[in-house]
């Protein structure tokens, strides 16, 4: 293998799913692509998009309170190129150069994209500065919806197109922007074929769970109160080894 310049680490991690951040504040409307964004939790349902301080999309979420993560369709790329790469601090005009409308979200103060694929609406739980030259944003999910290409399995390839982001050329020379969409579904079996050590983990975690409500019932705590005690014992137990 070649080595690659630690600077463009991200790109290896490419190509990823870039989803567009929506938000109000007022009647100040932002939107912006974030493709650092990802699922934290599934219980409580948290999720995570990474911003700059300098895009002005921050500090809308930031002083709103809310955003919205809105998905597109492939046929839609050039649209969300512009959002990414011109700031409506410098050209209040982009939305209606790319083509963007925005409609109120349904259970939050904020708007999403008119005719996306998917929506997902959230207040914001943290802002974290870990340092770098982007903040990680913190949202607690209020509200899902998606068009019919979306099932509990997840989308349905055949016919939606989401955005991959793949990364851009260098300057010196034009600087373009690289997108890629899905070709072909592969579905592989949960497990490859070591069922049983997929059940051992799945047992493991009941146990687990019968644990916590047998202590609970002997010392007559809140589940909840238990967890914290064997969190803070298992943290005691590990931390030498916890860099």
């Amino acid at each position: 293998m070649k080595e690659v310049n630690p600077e463009l680490f991200h790109y290896v991690i490419y190509p990823a799913t870039v989803p567009i951040i929506a938000t109000k504040l007022g009647e100040i409307v932002g939107a912006m692509p974030a493709v650092w964004t990802t699922a934290v939790s599934t219980n409580p349902p948290l999720l995570l998009t990474v911003l700059a301080p300098e895009r002005r999309t921050y500090r809308l979420v930031r002083e709103s309170g809310y955003f919205t993560v809105n998905y597109l369709d492939f046929s839609k790329t050039q649209a969300l190129a512009l959002l990414g790469d011109v700031s409506a601090r410098f050209a209040s005009e982009k939305f209606d150069r790319a083509g963007i409308k925005f409609t109120p979200s349904r259970k939050i103060p904020s708007v999403a994209i008119e005719g996306a694929s998917a929506v997902i609406e959230c207040s914001l739980k943290t802002v974290l500065d870990v340092g770098g030259d982007h903040d990680i944003f913190i949202g607690r999910v209020e509200a899902v919806y998606a068009t019919d290409d979306f099932t509990e399995g997840g989308w349905m390839l055949e016919k939606y197109k989401p955005i991959l982001y793949v990364g851009r050329t260098r300057r010196p020379g034009p600087v373009k922007r690289r997108f890629a969409t899905t070709g072909e579904l592969v579905e592989v079996e949960y497990g490859g074929g070591m069922k049983e050590a997929v059940e051992a983990r799945r047992r493991a975690y009941q146990v687990a769970e019968g644990t916590v409500k047998e202590l609970s019932d002997r010392l007559g705590l809140p589940p909840e109160e238990i967890a914290y005690i064997l969190l803070d014992v298992l943290k005691n137990l590990l931390g030498s080894r916890w860099k």
